[in-house]
């Protein structure tokens, strides 16, 4: 059985192959995974932290919520120019559905993280955080 917070995941890792900015080849879950291809862009979904669960007055169900890291990396001179076009469009394939079918509550937008790696190499990262909320049975986490 898979965790509410896997099943989003996958969810949004399903939603992000579908782009046109980016081969669904190119869409990983971890980062190793996208750095030792090296095809860039290419675009990274992780799963992040989870809050305790908030508990519910009605029946046993409980509200949890699981930030989801996408990161979109890019390379060459102007790495970031090259990352915008596929944050664009995965933003608004996340936000035309942000309770994915119905595994979600709602969606949060948080902030957006740009990096940089020096060297040689020259790769940039741009990390948009999105925070997922959806419901539980009070003893499961699927």
């Amino acid at each position: 059985m898979t965790s509410g917070a896997e099943a989003i995941a996958q969810a949004v890792h399903a939603r992000l192959s579908a782009l046109s900015t980016v081969p669904a080849a190119r869409v990983y879950r971890d980062l190793v995974g996208a750095l030792t291809a090296g095809k860039l862009p290419a675009i990274v979904v992780e799963t992040g932290n989870e809050e305790a669960p908030e508990p519910q007055a009605m029946g046993a169900k409980k509200m949890r919520s699981v930030d989801i890291r996408v990161t979109v990396l890019a390379a060459g001179e102007n790495a970031f120019g090259a990352a915008d076009p596929v944050v664009v469009e995965s933003f608004g394939a996340l936000i035309a559905d942000p309770k994915l079918g119905g595994l979600a509550f709602d969606l949060t937008e948080g902030p957006t993280v740009r990096e940089r790696e020096t060297a040689e190499s020259n790769i940039a990262g741009v990390t948009k955080l999105y925070r997922y909320r959806y419901r539980t049975a009070g003893n499961s986490l699927s």
